[in-house]
C-alpha cells in the first residue's frame, strides 16, 4: 500500500486515538514493553524491520505478539499500520521520541538530574515535587552521578538545561579572570 503518511502522522493518530479512548497510559506501557521485547530479540527486530519479508507475515507476527503480550487493540493497530506503511524501521529509530510524545500528551515530562554524589530518595522526591510544581506536570526523574561536577547539579527538564554545578561556576569564574 503506497502512502504519503509519515511516522509523525501515525504517532499523531495514535496519540489522538489513545486520548479519545482515555488509554494513553496503557498505550505507553504497551509500547515500552514492545520496545524492550524488540531489543531483546534481534531476530524479531530484523524480521519486522525487513521489507524482504511479506507484509502479511510481519502483520501476523505483530498480531501474535500483541495477543501474547496483552496489548490493547490501539497499540496492535498502530504497530500493524507501521508495518503496512513501511514505517517500522522509522518507529524503531525514533522510539524515544514516540514515547516522549505520548508521555507529554499524558501530562508527563522527563527530568534527568546529574549530581556529584548520589541523591537520597527524599532528595529525589523533593526535586520531583519542585519540578512538578514549576511545570504543572507529572515528572519522571532519572539520575546520574558525575563526581567531576564537584557539587551542585545539572538538571535537564525536557529540552531545557539548568546548570548549577560547582564545576561550571568555577569555569565561568576562570573565564572572567583569564586574560583574553
Amino acid at each position: 500500500m503506497a502512502s504519503i503518511a509519515t511516522l509523525r502522522d501515525l504517532v499523531d493518530a495514535l496519540t489522538y486515538s489513545a486520548q479519545e479512548e482515555n488509554k494513553l497510559e496503557i498505550i505507553i506501557e504497551d509500547l515500552e514493553s514492545f520496545f524492550v521485547l524488540i531489543n531483546k530479540n534481534s531476530e524479531l527486530k530484523s524480521t519486522l524491520s525487513n521489507t524482504v519479508f511479506d507484509e502479511e507475515e510481519r502483520s501476523t507476527i505483530i498480531s501474535d505478539v500483541s495477543a501474547i503480550s496483552g496489548y490493547d487493540n490501539i497499540t496492535k493497530n498502530f504497530l500493524m499500520l507501521c508495518v503496512e506503511m513501511n514505517k517500522f524501521g522509522a518507529l524503531l529509530g525514533n522510539r524515544t521520541q514516540v514515547i516522549q510524545k505520548l508521555k507529554k500528551a499524558a501530562g508527563k515530562i522527563q527530568a534527568h538530574i546529574k549530581t556529584a554524589s548520589s541523591l537520597t530518595d527524599t532528595e529525589i522526591e523533593r526535586l520531583k515535587n519542585s519540578i512538578s510544581t514549576d511545570t504543572g506536570k507529572q515528572v519522571e526523574i532519572s539520575t546520574e552521578v558525575d563526581p567531576s561536577l564537584i557539587g551542585g547539579m545539572i538538571a535537564r527538564v525536557e529540552n531545557k538545561v539548568f546548570d548549577n554545578s560547582i564545576k561550571s561556576r568555577l569555569e565561568r569564574i576562570k573565564s572572567v579572570l583569564s586574560p583574553s
